[in-house]
């Protein structure tokens, strides 16, 4: 017999689902923040941040802790990236808040997980994944067929839609 989910996983659900803002409260103050949605900008400077620290960072993973080192605030950047959530916000606030939070507040690593764990769950993939999938077969820079694989392929999937054409739309044409 299948059990069916409690209440507050329903909940959650209906939250992540509906896009409500989730209020996250970080660990060992009485502080909380709004995490919504995670915007295409917000995206594209995490994925700055990233970049600027690969680059910094050496290869060998002996050398971890001196990448450390080099940027001890990586997480207090990404936390106060997806709290502030937006064009306007993150190019006014972003050098206060993640400065405050590191230097003033002097939140810790592990205060801001909660916060970083939130933010992923407000990732809008579905959509992202679901276009990925419509539109792989359309690329062509994939080298991997063979030229009979590649014939078989076309006709199949010219059969498949002259299938799907007959049965889904009436017979138009003359006799």
């Amino acid at each position: 017999m299948l059990k069916q989910p409690d209440k507050f996983a329903r909940a959650e659900l209906e939250a992540i689902v509906s896009d409500r803002p989730l209020r996250v409260a970080v660990r060992g103050t009485r502080r909380s923040v709004k995490i919504r949605g995670i915007k295409p900008y917000t995206i594209e400077r995490l994925t700055r941040l990233w970049v600027s620290r690969d680059l910094t960072r050496p290869d060998d993973s002996a050398s971890t802790l001196r990448s450390l080192c080099k940027d001890p605030y990586f997480n207090h950047k990404q936390a106060a990236l997806f709290m502030l959530n937006g064009y306007a916000r993150i190019r006014l606030l972003y050098g206060i808040v993640w400065r405050w939070w590191a230097y003033v507040r002097q939140w810790e690593e592990w205060q801001l997980t909660d916060v970083i764990v939130a933010a992923k769950k407000k990732i809008p993939l579905r959509a992202y994944w679901t276009n990925m999938a419509l539109t792989a077969d359309m690329r062509n820079d994939w080298m991997t067929m063979t030229a009979k694989e590649a014939a078989q392929y076309q006709a199949d999937a010219i059969s498949a839609a002259a299938r799907l054409s007959s049965k889904s739309t009436p017979d138009t044409e003359d006799r």
